[in-house]
């Protein structure tokens, strides 16, 4: 019986911690296009030209650039932690 019980308590908080994770990358994702919208360049290519040192920006855009740059990488290991989740919740049902 207590088992049963751990594990639906376990199955529970991972699937809240799934929707937690679910909710960020989402958040990243609108930041990430706003940014993309801001200054009409998709991420990809912004990050191709900030990893070169070929941007050409102002320095009130260096914030942005560098916010752009920590969400590109936040979104990264938000969705494998959210691969993670989702694995663990796969192997649970077997």
């Amino acid at each position: 019986m207590f088992s049963a019980m751990y594990t639906d308590e376990y199955e529970i908080s991972l699937a809240r911690e799934l929707v937690v994770c679910k909710n960020t990358i989402r958040k990243i994702k609108k930041s990430l296009e706003n940014l993309e919208r801001k200054y009409n360049k998709s991420t990809k290519f912004f990050l191709n030209e900030f990893q070169s040192g070929t941007l050409a920006g102002h320095p009130d855009s260096d914030q942005d650039y560098k916010l752009w740059f920590a969400f590109h990488e936040s979104l990264k290991k938000w969705e494998e932690l959210e691969k993670q989740y989702l694995e663990v919740i796969r192997m649970t049902k077997i």
